[in-house]
């Protein structure tokens, strides 16, 4: 009988792997192209924690091979396949089996998403790695997947900044979806900020009853950008939100113009668009694979297909952490089960007449924490506990 555990995470001749890599009988994607890996991270372009690097020099110490361990952050997901990026050079990667082996329910978090810091094996003389391992993330930018076991992807891993884009001149912002995308971001721990953009297609009165409405939604801890890539306004303002050494992840609708809005960041058109359809304004995908693009004189940026949804499902941190004041307030209120509507002594609303809290934040946080109630009811009873 063979030996078994010496050839983990080999590399056999040709490319193809043995028995330490996963999806054998799937055609890894070759590299991009020179010009779009010229728009990719370096390995310097991100920031390593001490967590991080503690926990990569724990798994080498544990490795058969050691030297064959490379520290990594995977930079681009093609239908799923990993691009890495190492201090010595960007290569494809695939998972190891042990990623196979996981409880779907339990452990599906722990698949490499983009800006994963990971342990990658790669054996001499060959140029595919094996991710063994996802090292500690920092934070991770998660979606609901809609089921009631709890199943959540991730998204974006270790990013700093959300920042939840919103097109103008196709009728009034859609403050709900600013809302819960901020919740969704403060809930994972990371800084958001707003980008308006196609600013071009509104005239001044619409543009600024628009900003007024973003404005009283987020407050004034959240900065807001109006840009227009077709003319160049505002770019500059996005720029400062992703200092250098930061990741920085894109969320929005198809049609918003993020793609757009990267390739002004970028200063060339790296990354594909397409028009949104006439009759209603939609956006189509164009965003396919999930890339993330060092961004010039600052951080790096982190592109993702457009959703059209975004549940909150068991986000009551995110929601707390963006309306800080009205969870506050609340506690002063006469009744503990008090919806902030009718009731008296309700704190909460006399802070509204009395102009502490404003009512379009109210009104966003009421709904946003409804939505929450009513879909706790659709998990699993081992879910909810």
């Amino acid at each position: 009988m063979a030996k078994k555990g010496r050839n983990k995470g080999r590399v056999a001749k040709g490319g193809a792997r043995r028995t330490g890599a996963a999806d054998v009988s799937l055609e890894v994607p070759p590299l991009p192209p020179a010009d779009v890996l010229a728009d990719a991270p370096s390995f310097g372009d991100l920031r390593v924690d001490e967590a991080q690097r503690r926990a990569f020099d724990a798994f080498c110490a544990a490795a058969e091979e050691p030297g064959e361990m490379h520290l990594g952050w995977v930079i681009r997901l093609d239908r799923g396949f990993p691009l890495v990026a190492t201090a010595e050079a960007v290569f494809r990667a695939e998972h190891a089996v042990t990623f196979a082996k996981q409880d779907k329910e339990k452990d599906a978090g722990l698949l490499p998403a983009v800006g994963d810091a990971v342990a990658v094996r790669i054996a001499p003389g060959h140029d595919r790695g094996v991710i063994e391992c996802v090292l500690p993330r920092r934070t991770a930018f998660e979606r609901w997947r809609g089921r009631a076991r709890g199943e959540r992807q991730v998204l974006c891993a270790n990013v700093d900044r959300v920042l939840v884009v919103a097109a103008l001149g196709a009728g009034e912002v859609l403050l709900d979806r600013i809302a819960r995308s901020l919740v969704l971001a403060a809930d994972c721990g990371a800084r958001a900020g707003v980008v308006l953009t196609k600013a071009d297609r509104c005239g001044a009165e619409e543009l600024a009853c628009e900003t007024t409405r973003v404005h009283e939604l987020v407050g004034d801890e959240v900065p807001v950008a109006v840009t227009s890539s077709a003319v160049g306004e505002g770019i500059d303002a996005v720029r400062a939100l992703v200092a250098p050494g930061e990741v920085a992840m894109i969320l929005g609708e198809s049609g918003a113009g993020k793609s757009t809005l990267l390739n002004a960041l970028l200063g060339h058109e790296a990354l594909a668009t397409s028009a949104v359809r006439a009759r209603d304004d939609a956006g189509r995908h164009t965003t396919v694979a999930r890339v993330m693009v060092k961004v010039p004189g600052a951080g790096v940026i982190a592109d993702a297909p457009g959703l059209r949804s975004l549940p909150l499902v068991g986000h009551e941190r995110g929601l707390a952490r963006v309306f800080p004041e009205v969870v506050e307030a609340a506690r002063g209120c006469r009744f503990n089960d008090c919806t902030h509507t009718h009731e008296p002594g309700c704190a909460v609303r006399a802070q509204v007449e009395d102009g502490s809290i404003d009512e379009v934040r109210l009104e966003a946080c009421l709904a946003l924490a409804r939505e929450m109630r009513v879909s706790a009811q659709s998990l699993d009873p081992d879910v909810k506990g």
